[in-house]
């Protein structure tokens, strides 16, 4: 094994250890010597794989989160046969996510709603800007194909993540990911199409 794919690994562990962590302890709580017994080694080791501490770590965490959400999401969505299911796929996908993978959402929720100088803003990360143009680039191609009604593009997009984010609660305290997404998918769809 090389050095390279050794330090991949072991930067993989820790971000995990962190994720962990911080689903169980939330920000405040969750230290580097916290993290680093998560992960089984010293905390030397966490602070040689991110040396700019806590926050780049946590940083790290985010990339994770939004790179495996995009694998779960991002396939079915690109390649629906038209906007509109292209929608319905992005709100089916983030609620199967959300319901698949809880112990990653609870530790993004806490990064985004904890002030201590370790946490993250989600508004600044260039993950949520690419993911919210990416939803307003889809319901602008169905307003052109004529499958979606005029309608405030940005407005809609910021609309249809609010939705999904009391999604993440509502999946957290039990709801039904299947329940939940055929409602949520049949209210966006109306909110969204084009009238006959």
């Amino acid at each position: 094994m090389t050095r390279t794919f050794l330090r991949t690994a072991r930067r993989a562990q820790l971000v995990e250890a962190a994720i962990r962590s911080l689903a169980d302890l939330g920000v405040e709580g969750a230290s580097l010597s916290r993290i680093a017994e998560h992960a089984g080694v010293s905390r030397g080791v966490v602070n040689y794989h991110f040396p700019g501490g806590r926050r780049e770590l946590f940083e790290a965490a985010v990339d994770e989160i939004y790179d495996l959400g995009r694998r779960e999401v991002q396939p079915d969505t690109e390649s629906a046969p038209s906007p509109r299911r292209g929608l319905a796929s992005f709100v089916r996908g983030s609620i199967a996510f959300y319901a698949r993978y809880p112990i990653h959402l609870r530790a993004l929720t806490a990064i985004y709603t904890s002030r201590t100088e370790d946490s993250l803003r989600r508004d600044e990360r260039p993950e949520h800007a690419t993911e919210m143009m990416s939803v307003a680039d889809l319901l602008r191609r169905g307003q052109v194909s004529g499958e979606m009604r005029d309608f405030d593009v940005t407005l809609m997009a910021l609309t249809i993540r609010a939705v999904l984010d009391t999604a993440v609660g509502l999946t957290a305290a039990g709801a039904d990911p299947g329940v939940l997404a055929d409602e949520l998918v049949n209210t966006l769809d109306a909110a969204t199409r084009a009238l006959p």
